[in-house]
C-alpha cells in the first residue's frame, strides 16, 4: 500500500497478538496469524503485529493518506481505552490528512423536512471514492480546527468529546480543477439538532470542516432490500442512484410529510414505496413484511437504535449471515 506508519507498544508480542486476534474475531475482521505475528485487514487498511525485542511492533498501511490517518487515530483510541499507549515513530504536524476545509456555496430547502447543502473545497475530490459518507465537525465555541501532534495523532481542541461529528451522505460530487470538487448533501431537520440550528443560520462562504470519507460503498447482490426512516433517506437515495440499471429489489422510505416525497432515480426492477409517518407502519414492521429471497440477497436497514437492534436480532434468527445485511442505528430515542 502507498502509505504506512509504525508504532511500538510496551507489551510482549505474544500477549499483544492474542489481544488483537481476539478483538478482530469479535468484530468479524479477517485475521491471519503465524506464531507471534498477526495481520488484521480492515476497510481502512491493514494492521501488522509482531515482536520487537521485549516490545511489540505495530505497522499500519493504507491506500490513501486519509485512510492511514483514520486508521492511526482509531487504533490509538481503542488502545487508550485499555490504558495502552502507542509510540509512533514519525514526527508529523499540520492538518490531519483525513480532514478537509470547505466553503458553503449554497443552501436550499427542498421539502418541509429536508435542506440541501452545497460545499466546495480544494481537495474534496478525494471524497469521490472510499465510502459514501463523511463527518461534519462542530467544535466548542471559539475552538480552532483539529491538528496533528508530534506523533501524528489528531488533537481536538477542548477534547474530542466536546465535538459534534454527525455523519452525512454525499448525494452528488462533481470534480473541478485539480483535486477540487463540489459536494451536495441533504440534511433532515429536527428540533434541537445542532446541525439544524447551524443550517438555518449558515451564510454563503462560511468555512466548514469535514473528515472522511467513511462507511462502505453501495451493497452488491442480486436482490437488495432497503428500509430507511427519515434520517436515512439520503443514504437510501444514494444507494438507489448507484446500483446497476438491472438491479432488482425493493425500498421502503419513511418521511414525516407527503410533501417530503421525492422524485428519485432508481432501476426499473427496483420498487420504491414511500410511507408517510402516522400511517400505522413502522420501519421494523416494514422490514419484517418484505418478500426477501432465500439467497443472493442483501438488506440495508437504518433507523432508531432500538429498531436497528430488533431487526438485527430478527434477521440473525432467520438465518441471515453477517454479510447479507446491515442494520444501522442512525439516532437514539
Amino acid at each position: 500500500m502507498a502509505h504506512s506508519s509504525v508504532a511500538l507498544l510496551d507489551m510482549p508480542a505474544g500477549r499483544a497478538v492474542d489481544g488483537f486476534e481476539a478483538t478482530a474475531n469479535t468484530l468479524g475482521l479477517m485475521a491471519e496469524r503465524q506464531g507471534d505475528t498477526l495481520r488484521v485487514s480492515l476497510r481502512l487498511g491493514t494492521v501488522d503485529v509482531a515482536g520487537d525485542g521485549a516490545r511489540t511492533r505495530i505497522s499500519i498501511a493504507s491506500e490513501t493518506a486519509a485512510q492511514l490517518q483514520s486508521l492511526r487515530d482509531l487504533l490509538a483510541l481503542r488502545l487508550s481505552q485499555r490504558g495502552l499507549h502507542l509510540a509512533w515513530q514519525e514526527h508529523a504536524k499540520g492538518r490531519p490528512a483525513n480532514m478537509s476545509l470547505a466553503r458553503v456555496e449554497g443552501i436550499e430547502r427542498i421539502s418541509p423536512s429536508y435542506m440541501r447543502v452545497t460545499i466546495t473545497g480544494p481537495d474534496l475530490g478525494r471524497f469521490a471514492r472510499g465510502g459514501m459518507h463523511f463527518r461534519l465537525l462542530f467544535g466548542p465555541e471559539g475552538a480552532g480546527w483539529p491538528e496533528l501532534d508530534a506523533g501524528g495523532l489528531t488533537q481536538w481542541p477542548g477534547g474530542v468529546e466536546a465535538w459534534h461529528r454527525p455523519v452525512y451522505t454525499t448525494r452528488q460530487i462533481d470534480r473541478m480543477e485539480g483535486d477540487a470538487a463540489r459536494i451536495v448533501f441533504d440534511v433532515f431537520l429536527h428540533e434541537s439538532g445542532r446541525v439544524t440550528e447551524w443550517i438555518l443560520t449558515a451564510g454563503i462562504g462560511e468555512e466548514i470542516a469535514l473528515t472522511g470519507p467513511v462507511g462502505s460503498d453501495p451493497p452488491s447482490a442480486g436482490w437488495i432490500g432497503i428500509v430507511a426512516d427519515e434520517t436515512a433517506v439520503p443514504v437510501a437515495v444514494r444507494i438507489l442512484s448507484e446500483v446497476p440499471a438491472s438491479q432488482r429489489g425493493r425500498a421502503v422510505l419513511f418521511v414525516p410529510e407527503a410533501d417530503d416525497i421525492q422524485e428519485i432515480a432508481h432501476p426499473e426492477g427496483f420498487d420504491v414505496d414511500w410511507v408517510v409517518r402516522g400511517a400505522g407502519v413502522s420501519p421494523v414492521t416494514a422490514c419484517r413484511t418484505l418478500p426477501i429471497p432465500r439467497d443472493d440477497r442483501f438488506l440495508f436497514f437504518a433507523a432508531e437504535r432500538a429498531e436497528a437492534v430488533s431487526v438485527r436480532e430478527t434477521l440473525s434468527e432467520l438465518g441471515f449471515s453477517r454479510k447479507e445485511f446491515q442494520a444501522a442505528a442512525y439516532w437514539t430515542r
